[in-house]
């Protein structure tokens, strides 16, 4: 597989994966499954465990829409907005505005905008399947070292918290972030990384 080849497997994953965190009555069921085999099947060239992972998830996974309303959405367990995890919750609206999980999402609308790519408005900025929409549309933008600094310093470190969550709770949804997390190791890999500061970047994109 060259790295045209592999680009698009790992494209289609990520595209592939932000639907498959998505509610089951916002998707076709019965096409993914039919995507999945196809997607899985190529994977398989690209990173073996990854594509395990993902089957697994696939053949465990039979949740309905009330267990996946009760998991992810109305008083979630586990929350699908990555910065929930990591940040306290402001105490007041004025705390809301200065507040880490804020400035987080700041940056990361600002690397959207820098890469003109917002999936969905609708959505705050650190909602994971946005997240791993985005990394699909622009993969072929690897040689931008902003993405690479989006992956290894706004995403990855905040899926640990995510994945002990999922663990704990015993869901197959553990299987999807352990893929997750694999596939945008293999990402990193080819990618130019920035030598910019977060400050340099701040000045530079958010605007």
């Amino acid at each position: 597989m060259n790295s045209i080849e592999k680009n698009q497997t790992i494209k289609d994953v990520y595209r592939l994966m932000s639907e498959m965190w998505c509610s089951p009555s916002e998707t076709n069921t019965t096409n993914i499954k039919k995507e999945a085999e196809e997607v899985i099947k190529k994977l398989e060239d690209v990173n073996k465990e990854a594509a395990i992972l993902l089957r697994k998830f696939l053949e465990e996974n039979t949740i309905s829409d009330e267990s996946y309303i009760d998991l992810f959405e109305l008083d979630p367990k586990c929350s699908l907005y990555l910065g929930s995890h990591s940040y306290d919750e402001p105490k007041t609206c004025a705390g809301a505005g200065v507040s880490d999980r804020n400035k987080y999402m700041i940056e990361i609308k600002a690397i959207y905008k820098h890469f003109r790519r917002i999936a969905d408005e609708k959505e705050l900025p650190d909602y994971l399947p946005l997240m791993i929409d985005f990394l699909s549309l622009t993969i072929e933008s690897k040689n931008d070292p902003v993405r690479g600094k989006f992956i290894k310093e706004y995403f990855l470190p905040f899926l640990p918290p995510v994945h002990s969550k999922l663990k704990e709770l015993k869901t197959p949804y553990v299987y999807l972030i352990d893929a997750l997390s694999k596939i945008m190791n293999i990402d990193l890999e080819t990618h130019s990384m920035p030598k910019i500061s977060k400050q340099k970047m701040e000045e530079r994109y958010v605007g």
